[in-house]
């Protein structure tokens, strides 16, 4: 009976211990994945961010292709690339047509705040966008694409 006992008193503390574990490293990991949320670095698919931004794929030659969500009291997504300067501008003007592309802009070599659809609507796209595209070395350029809802 004393055997018995005994290994009674060591598996009862121990689940106990195993699941108070588990109940803190699920809630570490909604925490983790609620503050990504709020800083805006949320990984999502760039389908999903494209969708949102109303853009064009990146081009299949762009390289460190990164997609994120943020959301607090608004949504908004992010698209990061790097690209040719040539193909980079080329895509702007190609996704956002009607788009004024401004050089003299802060902290970028071109950027431009395409128009969204004024139909009033809430069809679940950006309300506002910024596109923003620093040049590097080598012809290389980054492009940031970033929108999000007003409401």
């Amino acid at each position: 009976m004393s055997v018995r006992h005994n290994m009674s008193g060591f598996w009862l503390p121990a689940g106990a211990v195993a699941a108070v574990l588990a109940v803190l490293a699920s809630a570490g990991w909604w925490l983790y994945r609620a503050n990504q949320e709020l800083e805006g670095k949320a990984p999502v698919s760039c389908r999903e961010a494209v969708r949102f931004l109303q853009a064009a794929h990146p081009p299949e030659a762009a390289q460190s292709k990164r997609c994120t969500k943020g959301q607090w009291q608004t949504t908004w997504y992010n698209i990061d690339f790097q690209t040719s300067r040539a193909e980079a501008e080329a895509w702007l003007r190609a996704t956002y047509p009607d788009a004024r592309v401004d050089r003299d802009c802060a902290g970028a070599d071109l950027c431009a705040q395409p128009t969204t659809p004024a139909d009033g609507s809430d069809n679940g796209n950006a309300d506002y966008l910024s596109v923003d595209i620093r040049f590097e070395e080598r012809d290389f350029a980054h492009v940031h694409v970033s929108g999000g809802t007003s409401n």
